[in-house]
């Protein structure tokens, strides 16, 4: 892996890690809705700058231009709502383990919609991680107690499985940043909904939750998605995931430092077990592969 890529690698994974603690910060003075939208506002532009300086853009069908214009409803959109709502209660480090278990739900989708099979190492996967989402509850609440924030955040989690899985062939037709522009403008079309608390929002909060939202936009939506597109071209896509890992934790510690919020070590465990799941089920796809490819 050259300098340069780990360079790309450790940006996106730090920008991606403060966008949760930036929602936090912003929802102090932003509604979920007024945050998301204004975010994608900011996203839709840069991603627009970036789109047309891309060299020999491809031509996208209409067809294929709705459908990612509705992928983007669904994994622009709703998934920032959601979170958003999600992370009104929850910190910011714990939102980010559970959004962290999203590759479960894409492998839940392949079991259920396209035939996989379910194994032991899978099963086993998704137990440690339904424990996990368990124990960061009671660490988050200080109890066993089911709250609407982690019903939102799962929602969540769900919107950004389906996300993959519905944005996944049409990176097989176009350049990343070309889909991925498409898909950032539908989320942002969905979220111009919610206009008029946008308008109320900008007028009461203050100039510095206001550009930690402009933030937000440029960076974690825009630049974080740069940054990772550049990794992918230089590396296998297993081996950049595997750097996912890492998101959490970091989240956590920046939450820490920047919200003051200090992790609970029963929600720090929970995350640890959530994510050992989520290793688990990534192990036994690679075991998988490993095998076809000695047949």
């Amino acid at each position: 892996m050259s300098f340069k890529t780990k360079i790309a690698l450790m940006v996106a994974i730090f920008l991606w890690a403060s966008a949760f603690v930036g929602i936090r910060a912003g929802l102090q003075e932003y509604s979920p809705e007024g945050l998301a939208l204004l975010r994608y506002i900011i996203a839709s532009l840069c991603m627009g700058v970036i789109y047309y300086r891309l060299p020999n853009r491809n031509k996208i069908r209409l067809q294929d231009r709705c459908a990612l214009l509705c992928v983007g409803a669904l994994g622009i959109g709703v998934y920032n709502v959601t979170l958003n709502y999600g992370e009104l209660s929850i910190s910011s480090g714990m939102a980010s383990f559970i959004i962290s278990q999203s590759p479960l739900i894409t492998t839940l989708f392949a079991i259920l919609f396209l035939g996989e099979q379910i194994n032991l190492a899978r099963l086993l996967g998704f137990i440690v991680s339904v424990a996990g989402i368990a124990l960061i509850a009671v660490g988050e609440f200080g109890g066993f107690k089911w709250d609407m924030s982690i019903s939102y955040i799962l929602l969540a989690t769900l919107a950004g499985g389906c996300y993959s899985v519905l944005q996944k062939p049409f990176l097989k037709k176009y350049h990343a940043i070309e889909a991925t522009t498409y898909v950032i403008w539908g989320g942002t079309l969905f979220l111009a909904f919610y206009a008029s608390q946008l308008q109320h929002d900008l007028a009461t909060a203050s100039l510095g939750t206001t550009l930690t939202v402009v933030y937000l936009g440029i960076f974690p939506a825009a630049f974080g998605y740069i940054a990772w597109s550049y990794a992918l071209a230089e590396i296998p896509a297993s081996q950049a995931v595997s750097f996912l890992y890492f998101t959490p934790f970091l989240a956590t510690l920046l939450g820490w430092i920047w919200l003051d919020e200090a992790p609970v070590w029963l929600s720090i465990a929970g995350g640890l077990l959530a994510i050992a799941g989520v290793w688990l089920v990534n192990q036994s796809y690679k075991k998988s592969s490993l095998q076809a490819a000695g047949e």
